[in-house]
């Protein structure tokens, strides 16, 4: 994307994700608006105990890392983007509103908060599974999104491969869950 560019996010039905990402491509191809837009749902692998996944030689599924929320990056300024794209989001049953930060009629996701983002998501939609250790009490990160990020860890399930991180997202601070297998505990 070509710079300056903005993350816009709309809140949807939840469970409809992906039917608005493929809408909205399908809404910007055909309109002819000048600018560059890549609708997304940023994911996270999710370790999924089924036999019919394992014998496939599968034990991670994807699913959306923030259930209800689809984010948009264009280089299209805000006032563009509402008067563009404002007559579909508000004609849409799946999009409930678009988000907007704070008091402010701001609706582009703040800079800081969306370069903390690209960093976790190293330039994917979807957050790949970490792996680690467990020293003590101190958690070690080897490999995948959350090497040195360890400090956002605020809870472990090792049975369910998985991790709890807080971030500031949305105005707010949220947690949500993402993938970590410890492969050791000592």
């Amino acid at each position: 994307m070509n710079e300056p560019y903005w993350w816009y996010i709309l809140f949807v039905r939840a469970g409809a994700e992906h039917r608005v990402v493929n809408d909205l491509r399908r809404f910007f191809a055909h309109s002819g608006i000048p600018y560059e837009t890549d609708p997304f749902c940023p994911e996270s692998e999710c370790y999924y105990r089924s036999k019919e996944l394992r014998k496939l030689g599968k034990n991670y599924i994807r699913r959306p890392l923030f259930p209800g929320y689809v984010f948009l990056e264009t280089n299209m300024p805000a006032d563009e983007f509402i008067g563009q794209a404002g007559r579909y989001i508000y004609a849409s049953s799946d999009i409930i509103r678009l988000l907007k930060y704070g008091e402010s009629d701001e609706i582009a996701m703040p800079e800081n908060e969306r370069k903390r983002f690209e960093f976790l998501l190293r330039g994917k939609r979807c957050i790949e599974r970490s792996v680690g250790y467990i020293e003590g009490d101190v958690i070690h990160i080897e490999g995948g999104a959350l090497v040195g990020l360890e400090a956002l860890i605020t809870k472990i399930d090792r049975h369910n491969r998985s991790a709890t991180v807080e971030l500031d997202m949305f105005g707010r601070r949220v947690t949500t869950r993402v993938p970590l297998e410890i492969v050791s505990k000592s």
